[in-house]
């Protein structure tokens, strides 16, 4: 049973993307820096089913952590739609996150607030499909134990 992902971590992978923090190392390597730039993480791609990843959510909560879905989007093993990428970029969730305590839904709207009505719904609608498109991969997703690489 695959474990169910917030939808934050969408958005999250997104802003990843949006601000190329996604680099590929090698065919199975990816390094992906956090949204304030103080971290990289490090994902593994085992096989096409199966993926590692040394972020908290993945390791910890066994569901895949946006630097495993940002890897995804990057591959475009799940497309996302470009016209919709500027919206994400430059978001410091990190930020966001510790001002909002970590109500991850209160920070998503506080990023999009300054967007129209349909701006935001067509974001919410984009995430919920990307959201639904990984969980219909049914990934096997581990905790890998590599170091996170502190770059401040």
């Amino acid at each position: 049973m695959v474990k169910d992902l917030p939808i934050s971590k969408v958005y999250e992978a997104l802003s990843a993307l949006a601000d190329n923090r996604v680099k590929q190392e090698s065919t199975t390597k990816y390094l992906i820096t956090s949204s304030d730039y103080s971290k990289t993480y490090t994902v593994i791609k085992n096989n096409e089913a199966s993926y590692s990843s040394n972020d908290n959510a993945t390791y910890w909560q066994h569901y895949s952590g946006y630097p495993i879905i940002a890897v995804l989007l990057f591959t475009e093993r799940i497309k996302a739609d470009a016209t919709l990428l500027t919206y994400f970029k430059g978001i410091n969730w990190k930020q966001l996150n510790t001002k909002n305590k970590n109500k991850y839904d209160l920070s998503i709207k506080e990023a999009f607030q300054d967007k129209s009505l349909a701006v935001q719904q067509e974001i919410i609608t984009e995430t919920a499909r990307i959201k639904n498109e990984v969980l219909a991969l049914n990934l096997e997703v581990k905790g890998n134990r590599l170091p996170l690489l502190n770059i401040k």
